[in-house]
């Protein structure tokens, strides 16, 4: 009679994708727990292999066929590797009942202003945490802190999505800067900094690169580690962040009608992104959102050049022109 039912087996394996212990040796795991050898040797055997067929299925496997005996064994070798892997055990359910109630990610963004709806594709992150994401459905920050609420239960985080939890979760500004256009002092997002992060995916070699091609001033060394740029390297930069700047103008519709107010009274691009204190990322910010919002700008009066509004005043005054 077989030990483990097929509903057992569906919530261990589910559990199972999640566990850093999925593509290791079926061998090697039942060794670590002092139970009896799994009988198959195949450098395929691992957990992995088995986790993604019913329990009907299992039984079917060449492997298992004819043996509900050694079905129980793989699935106890898991049940005893999860609770190994996993130490909170039959709190993770619990957990992840809560997550959204509890979590401190959550919280945090709360108390800056941080709207949860905010779109991952214009936080800067990795190739690698932007995989990850997409693989989970995930759109948004406040679906980011989710899924990483869920897995911290359940696997190790590395690289740039733990950097971003654990600033999400302690509410460190300067390290929340780093991911999204958050000002530090502040609450809220600003559409500069959103813009100048853009770039931040970049190489810092490439950054200086480019934007020595766009006639930064750059001190001597970070000119000597500036990449050198040519005119279609530079183009190609330009076409791969043109549609993120795009979307960061179109999300920040508000901060978006501010800067063209700005301009229209004779403000600078420059003196709007001197906010990021990077002249690298600066000047290609300005670069950027030149280019899209060419033919937007209409100046105003007061945008009138100085001299032009002197020799009006004049022309009040004494009756000249």
């Amino acid at each position: 009679m077989a030990k483990f039912t097929s509903t057992e087996w569906d919530e261990i394996r589910k559990k199972f994708r999640h566990s850093i212990m999925a593509d290791t040796s079926l061998v090697s795991l039942a060794q670590n727990l002092d139970t009896q050898e799994w009988p198959h040797q195949g450098e395929d055997e691992k957990p992995s292999k088995y986790i993604d067929f019913t329990y009907d299925e299992l039984l079917m496997m060449p492997e298992i066929a004819g043996k509900s005996e050694r079905a129980d064994h793989l699935i106890g070798i898991l049940k005893e590797t999860l609770a190994f892997d996993d130490p909170f055990g039959d709190m993770v359910a619990q957990v992840e009942e809560t997550s959204a109630k509890e979590n401190p990610i959550l919280k945090t963004l709360g108390r800056l202003g941080i709207p949860e709806n905010y779109p991952m594709v214009l936080a800067n992150f990795s190739e690698g945490t932007r995989l990850v994401c997409g693989t989970e459905g995930v759109k948004t920050i406040g679906e980011f802190a989710n899924l990483g609420q869920k897995m911290s239960t359940r696997v190790v985080l590395g690289g740039d999505f733990r950097t971003a939890l654990n600033a999400l979760t302690h509410g460190d500004e300067e390290g929340i800067s780093l991911f999204l256009p958050y000002r530090k002092g502040t609450t809220g997002l600003h559409l500069a900094e959103a813009i100048g992060l853009v770039a931040a995916g970049l190489p810092r070699a490439d950054q200086l690169g480019l934007a020595r091609y766009y006639g930064a001033k750059l001190n001597p060394a970070e000119t000597a580690a500036a990449k050198a740029m040519t005119r279609e390297q530079a183009e190609k930069h330009e076409a791969m962040m043109r549609a993120t700047v795009g979307a960061a103008l179109d999300w920040f519709k508000d901060q978006k009608t501010a800067l063209l107010q700005h301009l229209a009274e004779g403000g600078t691009y420059e003196r709007y992104f001197i906010v990021l204190n990077d002249p690298a990322r600066e000047a290609i910010a300005v670069r950027l959102t030149g280019t899209a919002l060419k033919g937007s700008v209409k100046p105003s009066a007061a945008a009138a050049p100085a001299e032009d509004r002197k020799r009006g005043l004049f022309s009040r005054l004494f009756g000249r022109g």
